[in-house]
């Protein structure tokens, strides 16, 4: 299930953007489209994805061990930039929408310095949930389709491999972005 996740979260992303992937999968990945800006579109989907957005989007019993790695809004100074999971964020349930679930995580946390988007006012805060919403509301449609007719194993494995595919290096990137902007 973990790596059906992935899978497909990372292929759905993938569409939406191109970048070159690793040498071994080039062809394999070239034929089903997925190329340039590749390893930056999937970062950029999965960066800021709870737990809860992925059981709403994607998958509903997904697991607190999902595989799929986020970016660390915890902008401590020693706390690592990249989480290996989406994690439990805690909505509030009484909000019937997801959308008001995404406001409130903004607004729960709008005067803690040490969380979220380095220099972003609370109105880019919200903003960028709402952003984040639209991107995963567009992907599940694909996702959807992909649980129907699922990827090649071959496919998988090439998207999979976030480590040589340039998936989290550009996770990483993101972060360090987000922590520090103005870096890169």
């Amino acid at each position: 299930m973990k790596g059906l996740i992935l899978c497909a979260t990372v292929l759905v992303v993938a569409f939406c953007g191109r970048m070159p992937p690793i040498p071994k999968c080039s062809s394999l990945m070239d034929e089903v489209g997925l190329t340039e800006n590749f390893s930056f579109n999937v970062a950029h989907r999965m960066h800021s994805l709870t737990l809860e957005d992925i059981r709403y989007y994607f998958e509903e019993d997904a697991t607190e061990d999902n595989g799929i790695p986020t970016v660390n809004f915890n902008l401590t100074k020693n706390a690592p930039r990249v989480l290996p999971n989406a994690y439990l964020y805690g909505y509030d349930q009484d909000f019937t929408t997801i959308a008001l679930r995404h406001v409130d995580e903004v607004l729960r946390k709008m005067k803690q310095t040490d969380f979220g988007i380095t220099n972003y006012s609370i109105l880019e805060q919200v903003v960028h949930v709402m952003h984040m919403a639209e991107l995963w509301t567009n992907a599940k449609k694909h996702y959807d389709m992909m649980k129907k007719t699922p990827p090649t194993e071959e496919v998988c494995e090439c998207v999979e491999d976030i480590e040589e595919n340039g998936v989290m290096a550009s996770l990483q990137l993101l972060a360090l972005k987000i922590k520090y902007p103005g870096i890169t």
